[in-house]
């Protein structure tokens, strides 16, 4: 993180959660992936699909099977399971923060969540960031909403991310899925003026967490 926000987060626990749709929209490819939320599935052979009147199968050569999630109403924090200059230039971070206590720091994220009555699903899903790739099947995890935002195209594997997220509106629900087959073509991000976000207080944490500074000039 940049140093500015060093105090806060230190003394205060001072947590921001921005919204899976702040990050797909983001215009910085180290940052943002146009693809938050979503899981895809394009074999090299081409995607096959089946005709439910007729059994008829079809090869679609281009096309792309996108599972999604609700994107404004999934929140996360993102960390990275390695200390790196690379990812501190990349981030534009002058400052990292080592978490030696990785329980006490989920418990006080419970904890917050606990007494935020606008936020009624107090479930917190944390982990590794599953990383893929697009021509491997998605299997079950199409489906669940907890497994594609833990998830992120290989591309991204250098960040090594570890994410703690919470959501809203039973975004964690399995029927909070939407499927399509997409034929490619440019996409254009609309920015937005504001995106959803949770900031969440999990008080003083300096006993638990080591500074490491970066030179990025």
């Amino acid at each position: 993180m940049p140093e500015k926000y060093l105090n806060g987060f230190l003394k205060n626990g001072e947590l921001l959660f921005r919204s899976l749709s702040y990050f797909q929209d983001y215009e910085d490819t180290d940052r943002g992936d146009m693809f938050e939320g979503a899981r895809l599935y394009k074999p090299t052979t081409g995607l096959e699909i089946t005709k439910s009147e007729t059994g008829e199968k079809i090869l679609l050569p281009e096309a792309t099977f996108k599972s999604h999630i609700s994107t404004d109403d999934i929140f996360i924090f993102c960390t990275s399971n390695k200390l790196s200059n690379e990812l501190a230039t990349n981030f534009k971070s002058n400052v990292c923060v080592e978490i030696t206590n990785i329980a006490k720091f989920i418990s006080g994220i419970r904890g917050a969540l606990s007494i935020r009555p606008s936020i009624k699903d107090k479930q917190l899903i944390f982990g590794e960031i599953n990383y893929y790739s697009i021509n491997n099947p998605p299997i079950i995890d199409w489906a669940l909403p907890e497994k594609i935002a833990l998830s992120k195209l290989d591309c991204y594997r250098n960040q090594s991310e570890y994410r703690f997220a919470f959501a809203i509106n039973n975004a964690w629900h399995m029927s909070n899925t939407k499927q399509a087959i997409d034929f490619g073509g440019n996409r254009v991000n609309k920015i937005r003026d504001k995106y959803p976000e949770k900031k969440l207080k999990i008080g003083n944490i300096s006993k638990f967490c080591k500074i490491h500074r970066f030179d990025i000039t």
